[in-house]
């Protein structure tokens, strides 16, 4: 029997994290951190920055790959693409896909390949886009236990991107500071339940990252 969405761990409303590859205009491979949302079994919905190059991407081509992983240091290194030598994402984690126009991650648990379909805006700065699952891989293995410390860091990561887009503007200093206690919060989970780990080494890169920023503003 073929996979479904629900049987990767999604449920209809809720917003999961994945990463979104896409193709650039020079046909290197784009990956990105996305909440990613099940409307039914053969439908996805994501909310895109207009801004953005995966955005850009997925208008111009039409399709993109969602990609499912519990590799930190991927989420961390497509979240922030200055973590990789020469600022680039290293173009051997893809493969194309057989079914769409977009690369597929090869470290990922699985893989949802999708075109897109309805566009809608969301205010003036984000557009909704609707996924059209037209081929789900999923890998088999052993099921994984679970440590918090994968969704302290995943959390602090995103908490960090949005530092990183409001640290400039004085209207938003208050939430630059809830943030900044939040990515704290994580930091003192991740010590508690796996120092000296990956997700402790990507915690003390990011915090360095974070902190360059302030020192900068």
């Amino acid at each position: 029997m073929a996979a479904k969405l629900s049987d990767l761990g999604f449920s209809k409303g809720i917003i999961v994290e994945t990463i979104v590859t896409t193709y650039n205009d020079d046909e290197g491979s784009n990956a990105a951190p996305m909440g990613t949302i099940m409307l039914n079994e053969q439908q996805l919905a994501i909310d895109f920055f207009n801004s953005t190059s995966t955005f850009r991407n997925v208008k111009a081509r039409k399709c993109a790959v969602v990609n499912l992983t519990f590799n930190i240091d991927v989420f961390y290194k497509t979240a922030f693409k200055e973590t990789n030598p020469y600022c680039k994402l290293p173009q051997e984690w893809f493969v194309p896909s057989k079914v769409v126009n977009a690369p597929n991650l090869i470290l990922a648990d699985a893989t949802i390949d999708a075109t897109v379909g309805e566009l809608t805006p969301i205010g003036a700065q984000r557009t909704r886009a609707l996924l059209n699952v037209q081929r789900l891989s999923a890998k088999q293995e052993y099921p994984k236990v679970y440590c918090r410390a994968f969704g302290a860091t995943v959390e602090a990561i995103i908490h960090a991107t949005r530092v990183k887009t409001f640290v400039n503007d004085e209207k938003k200093q208050m939430n630059v500071s809830k943030l900044l206690q939040m990515i704290e919060n994580c930091n003192d989970v991740v010590n508690r339940v796996a120092p000296d780990s990956a997700y402790s080494a990507v915690m003390v890169d990011l915090t360095k990252r974070v902190n360059s920023w302030l020192v900068r503003k």
